[in-house]
């Protein structure tokens, strides 16, 4: 993604009050509007190779069960071992002027949506990467290899970890950006991997479209 935001959409969430607010009327008709734009990416790759079956956390020996949801706490690293990506340090995000989601400065960064739910409390954590950035591999680039089953790990600043399954990936126009179901309140601890994808036009050097990852959270562990 040598340039753009990771998504558009019509209207963004503007507050936080431990989960997104409740999404207006006038993007849910957006949300209508594009489902036909919207289609279920097949997972499964993990790096190009052979997948045998979902591709779980390591969890510390002896590391001790936390109910959840949790209290807020910022992430500070994130793990998704199906696509071999590890990162020990996390950047807040926040709006760019047109209210659309900031992306990271560089390729390898991943960046959390600081208004909105912390990873663990009720709500999504919205994760964002790039595809590609600069001529280097993007943080974010191989999500649409997941699959449902595969887990993803959250660290987090007072140093508990809360893991999460994949439901689904999905790919989304931009044109049609799914806001209320990316951004929008859900009763339990959900996560929210994003990137760009589809076609790349070279006149506005943009992708087309977004690269979205579902999912929630199964458990939390101290450590």
């Amino acid at each position: 993604m040598p340039t753009d935001t990771i998504e558009r959409g019509s209207d963004r969430p503007v507050t936080r009050t431990g989960r997104i607010a409740s999404v207006l009327t006038t993007v849910i008709v957006v949300l209508l509007a594009g489902v036909a734009l919207v289609a279920v990416v097949a997972g499964g790759g993990g790096q190009g190779s052979a997948r045998t079956g979902p591709a779980a956390v390591a969890v510390p020996a002896g590391a001790p069960s936390l109910a959840i949801p949790l209290d807020e706490a910022a992430p500070t690293g994130i793990e998704v071992p199906a696509i071999g990506v590890t990162r020990d340090s996390i950047m807040k995000l926040g709006f760019n002027e047109d209210l659309s989601l900031q992306v990271p400065p560089d390729a390898a960064t991943v960046g959390w949506f600081s208004r909105g739910a912390s990873p663990g409390t009720e709500g999504p954590a919205v994760f964002a990467s790039h595809i590609n950035y600069a001529g280097k591999k993007g943080g974010f680039a191989d999500i649409d290899q997941l699959a449902t089953g595969d887990e993803v790990v959250v660290h987090r600043a007072d140093a508990t970890s809360v893991v999460f399954v994949v439901d689904r990936v999905e790919r989304a126009s931009k044109k049609a950006f799914p806001t209320a179901a990316v951004y929008g309140p859900t009763a339990r601890p959900e996560i929210r991997l994003i990137t760009c994808g589809g076609a790349f036009d070279a006149s506005t050097r943009n992708y087309e479209d977004n690269v979205i990852v579902f999912g929630h959270a199964t458990r939390a562990y101290q450590g």
